[in-house]
């Protein structure tokens, strides 16, 4: 991401929620004009960043690691590696912790149009000179397929606003340090495939960021799917410093974890239920968190499609509440309808008399599972 629209996005305010309305109001929609307020009610759950106690625990080790590695002494630094399966919110959640930490690290700037300067110290030969330039302390990268340490250093100074080829002037780390780099987040480490030469050339590579970066005081954030079968955590270079921090489903295995669920729904909730003035309060999360469950499979950007699909829908169709029915109609990424087909088959194999032969019959497109 280039540091202009981070520091934009870390100061515009979200989309303002759409007027409520009574339920008499709600009933007396004509069809127009209820897909018009269901289109409204979904740019606003769009827009909106869905918190949880998960989340929250989480950007607080990685806030406490940041201050904690910039009021050590000059050396390496702790680095946190954050890892789970795809889909489970770990980027949408760590570009809170990087909007978060710009927020905290330019203060009192605060105007999204204008970015934050600094003064920075050149010498060129014996000429010292006090420069001008943006402020950029935080940095965040989504590493590409088939990355080498040739488009990693330029990914970095393209994302400090310089043009292509700058990297191949000037170290990447005089940048890093000019422009007040102090959290460095890479994530899609997943996608640095280290069987090919230049994979194995560019990690090698990050880690010597991740130790350059150390000494100027910043913290290094690393992020991908899968991360515990990646070479990355055989390196004890890394792992030497580093905190494993994985992210996982919402499950309903335990009471415990049915709990933290059903906290997530309610919190969820909360933003969607003003909006269906017909269901109660506590019907999102408390009498259906088992299909909720069943069609997500507890993944976050399931979960989190269907409120928005079933929200809107319930409005669309003027039920103004969230049934069964609504949940069970929401079309999700073909991932999870895979999924849910196989769960769905293994069922009716585990529970069919023995010789029934629907027991191998194909599900229904669109089954919930």
């Amino acid at each position: 991401m280039k540091a202009d629209l981070l520091h934009s996005l870390a100061f515009t305010p979200p989309m303002g929620p759409p007027p409520m309305i009574t339920t008499r109001e709600a009933h007396g929609m004509s069809g127009q004009q209820r897909r018009a307020r269901a289109s409204e009610v979904r740019r606003f759950l769009a827009g909106r960043y869905f918190d949880s106690d998960r989340d929250r625990g989480i950007r607080q080790r990685l806030t406490a690691l940041i201050e904690g590695n910039a009021q050590s002494l000059t050396g390496t630094k702790d680095v946190a590696i954050v890892t789970g399966d795809n889909v489970l919110g770990k980027s949408t959640m760590l570009y809170q912790v990087a909007f978060e930490a710009h927020r905290r690290l330019v203060a009192p700037h605060t105007d999204p149009d204008v970015r934050p300067a600094t003064t920075a110290r050149t010498i060129t030969g014996r000429r010292v000179e006090n420069l001008e330039v943006d402020h950029v302390p935080v940095l965040f990268l989504s590493l590409a397929a088939g990355t080498t340490v040739a488009k990693f250093n330029a990914q970095i100074v393209q994302a400090l606003g310089y043009p292509p080829g700058v990297e191949k002037r000037v170290r990447y780390l005089d940048l890093l340090e000019r422009h007040g780099v102090r959290l460095l987040i890479v994530d899609d480490l997943h996608l640095l495939k280290t069987s090919l030469k230049l994979g194995r050339e560019a990690l090698d590579h990050l880690k010597a960021v991740v130790t350059a970066v150390g000494e100027l005081g910043a913290t290094v954030i690393l992020a991908g799917a899968n991360l515990h079968t990646h070479p990355v955590m055989d390196d004890p270079q890394v792992t030497g410093r580093a905190y494993e921090i994985p992210v996982a489903p919402y499950s309903g295995t335990t009471k415990a974890d049915r709990l933290a669920f059903q906290q997530f729904l309610r919190e969820c909730a909360k933003h969607a239920q003003p909006y269906l003035p017909a269901g109660r309060p506590d019907h999102i999360w408390k009498e259906l968190p088992h299909i909720w469950l069943e069609r997500s499979a507890g993944y976050h950007r399931d979960l989190l499609q269907l409120l928005r699909d079933a929200t809107t829908a319930a409005i669309a169709d003027g039920t103004w509440a969230i049934t069964e029915k609504h949940l069970v109609g929401v079309t999700l990424a073909a991932r999870a309808e895979r999924r849910n087909a196989d769960a769905h088959a293994t069922r009716r194999r585990a529970t069919a008399p023995v010789g029934d032969p629907s027991a191998t019959a194909a599900p229904r497109s669109g089954a919930s599972a």
